[in-house]
This record gives structure tokens, C-alpha cells and sequence, in this order.
């Protein structure tokens, strides 16, 4: 199955989102990729795309400091609640508190959880194979 793959990153270190560009552009699948270190103009960018423009896959640090990444799922399903149920997103972050693993498990919208460093091919098969 050939089909354009699209990928939002949202993590406040724009060194991070860049190690993460090159690793997905290592993937041999096709796909847009679209980053943000304010998961602000983030939730604004979701907010504003038509629906065959939402990302199928987002990945989503916890630890940020304007909002963290369950504040920010909090804040679209506040605001647009209908898209949650149309993004897979997938938790990346360095953070080992079991609090946060435990938090993310009562998130239906998130499809994993996984810390850093990570291997992007896991996700990437995830989706593709779900």
C-alpha cells in the first residue's frame, strides 16, 4: 500500500524535532512532515486545517513549558473535541515518572507511549499495520 504519510511534532526543543526529521527521513515511506515547539500554534494549526489535513500520526512531548502534552489534549477536547477521535497520537518523551505513563493510559486518543530515545520505525509500523 502506497500512501503519503503525515507527521506533526510537537516537542518545545527544536533540536529534538530536527533529530527527529532525520530519523523519519531515513523511514523509506513517503510523508510530510510538519513541526512545532509551541504546542499553542500547534493546537492552532489542527484547529484551522481541513479534516483531510490532519496528521496521521502526532507526536507529543509531555514536558513543555507553555502547556504540557496532556494539557494540550485537554485544550482540543475542550475546543474541537470532534478531531481527538481522528489523531493517533503518540507520546515521546525522557520523562520515567509512571505517573505520566499512567495519565497517558486514560487518554483514548493516545496510541502509544514511548521514551526517548525511540525507535520511530516502531510507530510508523503501528499505524500502518492498525
Amino acid at each position: 500500500m502506497e500512501r503519503k504519510l503525515s507527521i506533526m511534532l510537537i516537542n518545545d526543543d527544536e533540536v529534538f524535532n530536527f533529530i527527529q526529521r532525520k530519523q523519519l527521513d531515513k523511514i523509506e515511506i513517503e510523508m510530510d512532515i510538519i513541526d512545532f515547539t509551541s504546542p499553542r500554534e500547534a493546537k492552532e494549526h489542527l484547529m484551522n486545517v481541513d479534516e483531510k489535513q490532519l496528521p496521521d500520526v502526532v507526536l507529543l512531548d509531555i514536558n513543555m513549558p507553555e502547556l504540557n502534552g496532556f494539557e494540550f489534549i485537554d485544550l482540543i477536547d475542550k475546543e474541537y473535541p470532534e478531531i481527538l477521535d481522528k489523531l493517533n497520537i503518540f507520546i515521546v518523551t525522557s520523562s520515567l515518572n509512571p505517573t505520566d505513563y499512567n495519565t497517558a493510559q486514560q487518554y483514548k486518543c493516545i496510541k502509544g507511549y514511548y521514551n526517548t530515545p525511540i525507535d520511530l520505525d516502531k510507530i510508523i509500523n503501528q499505524i500502518f499495520n492498525s
